[in-house]
This record gives structure tokens, sequence and C-alpha cells, in this order.
């Protein structure tokens, strides 16, 4: 059975097939899913697109380096990483993800993101003390 996706490039929902992985890494079909985060990724139809804005916005960030020295910096060492390996961004910092799944992105805002909501540091302080007990 397929299973709804959000195409973040052109803005619609599209269907995957049944073969495909939650962004927890889990298959989607056999799993319960109702605390993962909303998976965005262009469809297929928008992937090629998605791909070249994509290197344009990483060839850009890197040229521009006054503007990205304004975002406020994540604490978590993934500047060492090729930003074309993004799989996602952080929304308050210059963090990006190499691979995301929700524990990944917990252990991001309790310890190393900056600019992140106290609120939101909290709770996934909280889920990491509920995964670990």
């Amino acid at each position: 059975m397929a299973h709804k996706h959000f195409c973040d490039f052109a803005g619609h929902e599209w269907q995957c097939s049944e073969d495909c992985n939650c962004i927890c890494g889990l298959p989607m079909e056999e799993h319960d899913h109702s605390g993962c985060a909303v998976e965005l990724k262009p469809c297929p139809e928008h992937k090629a697109e998605f791909d070249q804005w994509s290197a344009k916005f990483v060839a850009s960030m890197e040229e521009s380096s006054e503007a990205f020295e304004k975002i406020p910096h994540c604490k978590c060492g993934c500047e060492d990483f090729d930003r074309r390996e993004a799989v996602g961004w952080c929304v308050w910092c210059n963090h990006f993800y190499v691979e995301y799944n929700p524990t990944t992105e917990d252990q991001h805002f309790a310890h190393h993101c900056p600019e992140a909501p106290q609120e939101l540091r909290e709770s996934a302080r909280k889920r990491l003390a509920e995964d670990h007990a």
C-alpha cells in the first residue's frame, strides 16, 4: 500500500511506492509513525529541479560567507560534512542533517542549537531521557 509524502519543492502531496522508508528509517507500512516528523521531499516529477536548485543554493551559501556568517552557528561539528549531502536543515541555526531521524533531531535541539527556543530544548531533552530510561 502506498503512502503520502509532501513535495516541499512544488507544494503538493504525492504517493510513493510500497517499499519506501519513513524519515525515521523504518518501513512505512510496518510501523507506527504517528510520532515521526512530516517527511518533506521532492516528488519524482520535481526531484531533478530540486537537485539543481539545491546545488545552486549550497554554492551560493558557500560563496556568500558574509551572509552565512550572520546565521547562528550550530555546535555539533556538522560543518565538517559536505553540505551537498544534506537531507535537511535547522530553521534556527546553520545546522544541516546528513542523516535524519527523531533522535538526531532531539540531540541537535537539546545540546547543539544556539537559537532553539527553551521549550523546544526542554522537550527534546525529555524525549532523549525517555529513550534512555
